[in-house]
């Protein structure tokens, strides 16, 4: 008698040991697989403000993207990072020096493009961003892999926004 309670006093702390491990992992899947994230970011499309190399924390939950969010996309089965520049409904315009223009206000000096060079935007303009769809625009603005090449990027394509950076470079 005495060794089957034993037994099952044993069986009874790898039960509780195996309901705490269950526990943990749903708890860290909901945290990192539904509410936030880490990505390590590769390239320089957004140099000075995030890095080749920056760890970056993100939000998968707020799917609310104003102006100068940066946020982490999904394009051509690749994770970029970018800075939403226009949502839906917003007119791009640009002007015959190649700055671009969001609903008639200048967004910088910067010429975003070389039309001097003979660069041609990819997308005619003026450019109406569809319905569900944001307008994005790297601060490298000679790393072309943003809006001015594709176009808008639906909303379901954008994985969250950056909250945090960690510098990894140095480590």
């Amino acid at each position: 008698m005495d060794r089957a309670k034993a037994f099952l006093k044993k069986n009874k702390n790898w039960t509780r040991l195996a309901v705490k491990i269950i526990v943990l992992a749903l708890v860290l899947w909901l945290l990192f697989g539904v509410l936030i994230g880490f990505r390590r970011v590769e390239g320089v499309s957004m140099s000075n403000r995030v890095e080749d190399g920056d760890l970056v924390l993100f939000s998968r939950t707020d799917k609310t993207f104003y102006p100068d969010d940066v946020v982490l996309f999904e394009r051509d089965n690749e994770m970029h990072v970018s800075s939403v520049l226009a949502s839906s409904g917003d007119l791009l315009t640009i002007d015959e020096a190649g700055r671009l223009y969001v609903n008639g206000v200048r967004i910088s000096d910067s010429v975003v493009y070389n039309l001097d060079d003979g660069e041609a935007p990819s997308i005619t303009f003026p450019f109406r961003v569809p319905t569900g769809s944001y307008f994005l625009l790297n601060e490298n603005l000679e790393a072309m892999d943003d809006s001015r090449s594709f176009g808008a990027i639906f909303e379901q394509k954008i994985k969250g926004k950056i909250v945090s950076i960690f510098r990894t470079r140095s480590i």
